[in-house]
């Protein structure tokens, strides 16, 4: 058995299928406390439960990738009073039909969904087939900086079609599982996660909508224009040069539909996308253009033209000369 229970580990998968049925609910009951949080799973000894968990923890918040069969789970007054870690959990459901509630709010959901509810209230979920989800564990100061439009104490249901701008719930999957199936480290691990934490923000600013500052949003895009040669305009530098908190940065650009870094991208694009089809830079090399415009790489250059305008900058300029 410990040889089993380390070569799952070491996939980075734990499992109940080799475990004893009668031993089952208590084996997967320990493993969800300790990676995930303390909940109850109301299952009879005779029928166990079939089950397997993936942990990734990735600095800023942890994921957890659950597989499961029919079964429900509920996290209680007292399991609150046993284990108070305090996270937001956001569920993107993968597969499998459910239902979850919080509060006052009960949701059924399906694939392509996602919920969110605290972890300091009692909640539950249940699933009456087959199922698979991937919990967000974003720990409170977190929360409080990208989900500080959403007002806690009820469930929040963001269903699959739930979109605003450029930032959509099938984008956050997106992200999502380019962060499950390309494990990464160091600055594009953060790069990904923030990136996905930003569209989050900016889904739930328009869902859970307040008061907009339209002048901070004229300010934020007169610099980023004055200042969209500079490899080096990020998110802090932004927001020094503007003399406000990332914080706020961030709110401004959520409620007027976009992430800082998508935003800055996209106009770059734009700019490097008018060079390329002016006949008076026809003789402009593509990737001088490009690292005119703050992109450091070549191919990194490529593939987010082409996400954005489906063909690539040599296509682009291969289809403006035959048109003229």
């Amino acid at each position: 058995m410990d040889h089993q229970l380390s070569t799952l580990q070491n996939s980075g998968w734990v499992s109940t299928h080799d475990v004893p049925v009668i031993e089952r609910r208590n084996f997967w009951l320990n493993h969800v406390h300790k990676r995930v949080i303390q909940v109850d799973c109301p299952v009879s000894a005779s029928e166990g439960i079939e089950a397997s968990l993936r942990h990734l923890d990735l600095d800023q918040l942890r994921l957890n990738q659950i597989r499961a069969n029919a079964h429900s789970v509920q996290r209680s007054q007292a399991d609150i009073v046993g284990d108070n870690r305090h996270s937001v959990f956001l569920c993107f459901m993968m597969a499998g039909q459910g239902f979850s509630y919080q509060g006052t709010q009960c949701a059924q959901h399906s694939p392509g969904d996602i919920i969110l509810y605290d972890t300091l209230m009692p909640y539950g979920q249940g699933f009456q087939d087959g199922m698979e989800m991937v919990v967000m564990d974003l720990p409170e100061p977190i929360a409080n900086q990208y989900l500080q439009n959403w007002k806690r104490g009820n469930l929040l249901h963001l269903q699959r079609d739930a979109r605003f701008a450029d930032t959509n719930t099938e984008m956050l999957f997106q992200l999502l599982n380019t962060t499950l199936d390309q494990p990464v480290s160091g600055h594009r691990q953060a790069s990904q996660v923030g990136e996905l934490l930003e569209n989050i923000e900016v889904l739930l600013a328009n869902v859970c909508s307040g008061s907009r500052d339209q002048n901070l949003w004229n300010y934020c895009q007169r610099y980023i224009e004055q200042h969209l040669q500079d490899e080096s305009l990020t998110t802090a530098r932004l927001a020094k040069g503007l003399n406000i908190s990332t914080r706020k940065l961030h709110r401004a650009f959520a409620e007027n539909g976009f992430s800082v870094q998508s935003y800055i991208w996209q106009r770059r694009l734009e700019r490097c996308r008018t060079e390329i089809i002016s006949p008076a830079l026809a003789n402009r090399n593509v990737s001088e253009i490009a690292f005119k415009w703050g992109f450091n790489d070549a191919a990194h250059f490529s593939r987010r033209y082409k996400s954005r305008y489906g063909e690539t900058p040599v296509q682009t300029r291969k289809m403006q000369k035959n048109c003229n």
